[in-house]
């Protein structure tokens, strides 16, 4: 009895063994493999970029007007709604772009500064403000050259910028003159070239002895009643407002900035594309794509003049006629 009792043990010991290892699962090559990888899916950046209704930055909007001007390039904008933007890169979207309207370029400078915006298209000289003030801003490169005028009013005595040194000289007051902004180009253009052709400028209404007075006319749509009103007799303004001041009758374009004396001015960048630091970096591939985007609608904008002028009228708030003359 013993013996078969152990024997039993013995036989339902090897079953229980036998049954485990029936019931272990099979192991098969495929099984030691690693598992795949899985592509790790980038995400989209969507940018706040910022231009105002004038025509230097105002341009940007034949992204909205004249997408199919652009669709066939490398790097292009496709409108998704009335201020939103995709960035298409050889047929992929890289970016979204969500637009803001500005009024110049000093809100572009505070909104920069705020985080509010990441890219602006507005005035260089405003941007090198900014960054002396602390916003960790990059200007990458000039949207246009040029596009600058010195523009007296219609009845003054003389028709170059010359003949404006030799009369501010021999005048008992001040000429009075004017920029629509305290950080933009145009005024650092006045300024300097009438510093550089010997004439003392003040912005101190009380210097009777000063050659010029300079007075900040707070934005651009103050430029042309300026004139009218008497308040200057002379501004430096961006396209297509000098235009606008002879088409009206109420002012005479003395100088372009390839008229300066000295040359010096010879292709000043009033306006530029400009992008925070921090965003430059972290997407270089996609801020190349953008600048190459923004270039082609540019050169578009300079060499089809007359579809530029028929799209951008309403927005721009000025006739064809006027458009077409900017340069």
């Amino acid at each position: 009895m013993r013996l078969n009792k152990v024997i039993g043990i013995i036989t339902a010991s090897v079953l229980i063994l036998g049954c485990a290892a029936c019931s272990k699962p099979t192991t098969t090559g495929a099984e030691n493999k690693e598992p795949e990888k899985v592509e790790e899916v980038k995400e989209i950046p969507t940018f706040n970029v910022g231009w105002s209704n004038e025509l230097h930055t105002g341009n940007m909007e034949l992204a909205f007007l004249r997408p199919e001007a652009f669709e066939g390039n490398s790097a292009h904008f496709k409108p998704v709604s009335d201020n939103q933007l995709e960035l298409i890169k050889d047929g992929e979207t890289i970016a979204y772009i969500n637009k803001i309207l500005t009024k110049g370029a000093a809100e572009c400078a505070t909104l920069l500064s705020q985080g509010h915006m990441d890219i602006a298209f507005c005035s260089s000289t405003a941007m090198l403000t900014s960054y002396d003030t602390g916003t960790d801003v990059n200007i990458l490169c000039p949207v246009q050259s040029g596009g600058v005028a010195v523009v007296a009013a219609a009845d003054t005595p003389y028709n170059t910028f010359e003949e404006l040194v030799e009369y501010a000289k021999s005048s008992d007051t001040p000429i009075v003159g004017g920029y629509h902004s305290a950080i933009s180009s145009p005024r650092i253009v006045l300024e300097y070239a009438l510093k550089e052709a010997g004439l003392t400028v003040t912005e101190d209404s009380a210097n009777y002895d000063a050659d010029v007075l300079l007075i900040d006319l707070k934005g651009l749509s103050n430029l042309v009643p300026a004139l009218s009103s008497g308040q200057v007799e002379l501004w430096a303004g961006p396209m297509p407002n000098p235009q606008n001041a002879e088409k009206q009758g109420v002012g005479k374009i003395i100088a372009s900035l390839d008229e300066l004396p000295g040359g010096k001015w010879v292709d000043f960048p009033c306006c530029t594309l400009n992008v925070m630091e921090p965003i430059k970096d972290a997407y270089p591939e996609e801020i190349q794509a953008f600048v190459e985007a923004t270039k082609d609608i540019m050169d578009y904008a300079q060499t089809n003049r007359e579809d530029t002028a028929a799209a951008l009228t309403e927005y721009v708030g000025l006739d064809e006629e006027t458009l077409k003359k900017n340069n």
